[in-house]
């Protein structure tokens, strides 16, 4: 009698890679999602930090900050540090615990400054008027459409207003800065009002 060899065939392997292969297909996009997701959940609560450190820094200082986290330029770090060459009356900080990080792009720009330009102006209430004429905000380079619209939606509720007044891009706290639309793009969370 012929003893039969324990193993697996070779359609047995193609079927078993096959399934796994398709589960694989499937489970891919979820984890970028759960990736993107997690990057945007971790930007809210860095705004929601730095909201809080703007406010602390200005009732100390009577000033808003200029914090730069890849500037060379030690007056460029005012939320993290007090400039010793030049030190600003007031400031008790430090007041956040690490460094400005940019989640959707490493090594792109990220900046909380005050501006007064029109492209730094901000329609709060998506009733079509300039409701700041100079803002803090917390400028971030690199920013996809989809996840400057999440991250809009989250702060503003307005993810499904695409057009008008209270377009998602341009009304509430969150705005597009410049027509493009590809990684480039910048995206100006309001901070506080100047």
């Amino acid at each position: 009698m012929k003893q039969r060899q324990a193993g697996f065939t070779l359609m047995e392997m193609i079927g078993v890679v096959a399934v796994i292969a398709i589960l694989a297909s499937m489970a891919t996009p979820m984890i970028f999602d759960a990736i993107r997701n997690a990057r945007i959940t971790a930007f809210v609560e860095d705004v929601n930090v730095m909201r809080t450190a703007v406010a602390r820094f200005y009732e100390d200082t009577g000033d808003f900050p200029d914090h730069e986290p890849t500037s060379s330029n030690a007056g460029n770090h005012q939320l993290l540090s007090d400039n010793p060459s030049s030190p600003i009356a007031g400031w008790n900080g430090p007041y956040i615990e690490a460094e400005l990080g940019n989640p959707f792009n490493e090594d792109g720009f990220r900046r909380i400054q005050v501006e007064t330009g029109a492209d730094y102006q901000f329609d709060l209430d998506g009733d079509g008027t300039v409701d700041t004429s100079s803002a803090v905000v917390l400028r971030v380079d690199g920013v996809s459409d989809t996840e400057a619209r999440r991250v809009s939606d989250i702060l503003d509720g307005d993810a499904d207003v695409t057009t008008g007044n209270g377009a998602w891009n341009a009304a509430g706290r969150v705005k597009r800065y410049g027509a493009n639309s590809d990684h480039a793009s910048i995206m100006l969370v309001y901070i506080a009002q100047d």
